[in-house]
């Protein structure tokens, strides 16, 4: 019998638990470190500009699209139903900055027409979203 030699068959199988406690911190991590951002309606090309600034975080976004059509909240609506919306929100939730993602084939009228409506509403400001223009 040989002392030094142990017999060491033991059924040893691996710890997971290290694993997958490492697996739910990168997953945490991920989820807290990544940004969620809400999805658009449909799909918004902005024109292009010059110049331009950060605009504040909106309480509320309008989207314009190539066919000009309005949207508010993913439904498609009127400008008459868009001015009562703005009018209602500036009632009950005092909303301050609109901000308007007009695709750069829509009409500039009609944007116009948009941004009438919202200052008819009482809302002092209306941010455009534009891509900045590379030469």
């Amino acid at each position: 019998m040989n002392i030094l030699n142990k017999n060491k068959k033991l059924n040893k199988k691996p710890n997971l638990v290290p694993l997958i406690n490492i697996v739910f911190l990168l997953l945490i991590f991920f989820m807290l470190s990544g940004t969620i951002a809400k999805k658009d309606f449909f799909h918004v090309e902005p024109p292009s500009s010059y110049t331009g600034a950060d605009a504040e975080s909106p309480e509320l976004t309008i989207l314009i699209s190539d066919k000009n059509e309005i949207s508010y909240d993913e439904v498609f609506i009127s400008k008459i139903e868009l001015k009562n919306i703005l009018s209602n929100l500036k009632k009950t939730l005092n909303v301050e900055e609109v901000l308007i993602k007009a695709d750069e084939n829509s009409n500039a009228g009609n944007l116009s027409e948009v941004i009438k409506i919202i200052r008819s509403a009482g809302i002092e400001r209306a941010a455009i979203v534009t891509k900045n223009h590379k030469n």
